[in-house]
């Protein structure tokens, strides 16, 4: 996935996609990857910990900037199943706008390339760098 990096430490790197899953009249598409790779969140339960405490920590850096009033904080098995592709754990994270519809479920794109999402415009992803940047321990 081609993504643009807002944030990173020795651990972590934070990114929004380029092509999101959701429109931005939906919410923000955040991703969280550990940069010591395994393939899922049971093989290495620290790691999956400081993965989900640091996304907890973004939605509420999102929430206090007003991006978003709720969010889904998701790891969807990530089995690299298409072509060239291996798992690897990371967790997404949807701020949905309040002008989505309360209670609807995130609906995911069924492949890549089967859809196409403007990215967060430059404005927001400076915004949320900045935060990141003030908020999140290096």
């Amino acid at each position: 996935m081609d993504t643009l990096v807002l944030w990173e430490n020795d651990q972590f790197i934070i990114s929004s996609p380029k092509n999101p899953h959701l429109p931005y009249s939906e919410g923000v598409h955040v991703i969280i990857s550990p940069k010591r790779k395994v393939a899922n969140a049971w093989e290495d339960i620290d790691l999956s910990q400081a993965t989900f405490k640091l996304a907890s920590q973004v939605c509420r850096i999102m929430a206090k900037l007003d991006i978003a009033p709720w969010f889904n904080i998701q790891a969807n098995g990530n089995w690299g199943l298409l072509p060239g592709s291996t798992p690897f754990f990371h967790v997404h994270v949807y701020g949905r706008n309040k002008t989505a519809s309360w209670g609807k479920p995130l609906v995911l794109p069924e492949a890549p390339n089967t859809y196409h999402n403007e990215p967060v415009p430059e404005a927001g992803r400076v915004e949320l760098m900045n935060a990141f940047e003030a908020r999140l321990e290096k």
